[in-house]
């Protein structure tokens, strides 16, 4: 008995792939086949099993790109078309960041969670394409070694050399450049891999150059340390900076909620926008200010009541 293909979603298959511009062995993965059963399954020749079973797994990946993209649809008229939206403190930290580029040395960008500083950053990195080298550090990224090698990568220089001679290959390439390096999460960074990148924003003794500028960008212990409160040795790497910028989620102006959400501005939703005003400067902060009204336009409620249970449902609460 020949085998029955579902005619409509080979279509649909080969229309994605299309307009994806995807391979089949680039699109295999993504699908949750392998490549032979992907292109058995284009050809109507799958002789390996029940046809049946590949075609539950596409039909399930399509129908969470349907919904995904009915949700984007739907929330259109809620979102800016921007993708940066210059916020007091993404726009502080992004004037910070470029000093650090024209001035060297390092600055030092802290302060709570999800209020613009990686915005900023961001922002930096997609106007500076070519002058910005941009990291973020993890526990287990955080070593000395590790931290050179991803900036070597970053800067596609060969990362298979000994520590020390890595570092002056990094030195060597960046100094009498404009070139900047950003560090987000930079508290994960091991007192080693700060102490080494610290010295290389030391100016040239022989010809009075300036070093590398240096951006580190995390929670308020990455300047805590520095400056000696908690480890002595920190004090070196304290002295080495130009400047400190530390942001709060107080700091949020309400100017900036009816920047990020203009749709609550046009129809005056003064009470929408006190609410979120209210959750910004919780420490929740703008990050959690925005997955609650985009959770809300899912929702389709953006009114007080649909903000309220929607903070509720996520667990949000603050006073």
């Amino acid at each position: 008995m020949s085998k029955q293909y579902n005619a409509a979603l080979q279509a649909k298959l080969e229309s994605y792939l299309q307009k994806e511009s995807l391979s089949q062995a680039k699109a295999a993965p993504i699908l949750g086949i392998s490549a032979s059963t992907l292109s058995q399954y284009r050809r109507s020749i799958y002789e390996k099993g029940d046809i049946s079973e590949v075609e539950k797994k596409l039909e399930e990946f399509f129908r969470i790109k349907e919904e995904q993209e009915a949700n984007t649809k739907k929330a259109e008229p809620y979102r800016t078309m921007q993708n940066y939206i210059p916020t007091s403190i993404s726009e502080g930290a992004y004037k910070l960041i470029r000093y650090c580029q024209l001035e060297k040395g390092i600055v030092v960008i802290d302060g709570d969670a999800g209020i613009g500083k990686t915005k900023a950053a961001a922002k930096f990195l997609q106007d500076n394409p070519s002058t910005t080298v941009y990291l973020k550090a993890s526990p287990s990224t955080g070593t000395l070694r590790s931290l050179l090698k991803n900036i070597a990568r970053a800067l596609k220089l060969s990362d298979n050399q000994r520590t020390d001679d890595l570092s002056f290959t990094i030195q060597d390439t960046l100094k009498n450049t404009d070139k900047i390096i950003i560090i987000d999460e930079a508290q994960n960074l091991k007192f080693s891999a700060l102490e080494e990148i610290s010295r290389w924003t030391d100016e040239d003794m022989m010809t009075g150059k300036p070093g590398i500028g240096i951006v580190l960008i995390g929670n308020v212990e990455v300047y805590n340390r520095m400056l000696g409160k908690q480890e002595a040795m920190f004090a070196q790497q304290f002295n080495r900076s130009r400047l400190h910028g530390r942001y709060r989620t107080t700091d949020i102006l309400k100017e900036d909620v009816t920047k990020l959400f203009p749709v609550l501005r046009e129809r005056e939703m003064k009470e929408e926008i006190s609410y979120l005003y209210r959750i910004s400067h919780s420490k929740w902060g703008i990050r959690g200010m925005v997955n609650v009204f985009n959770n809300a336009v899912n929702n389709e409620d953006i009114s007080l009541k649909g903000l309220e249970k929607m903070a509720n449902t996520m667990g949000i609460r603050f006073i």
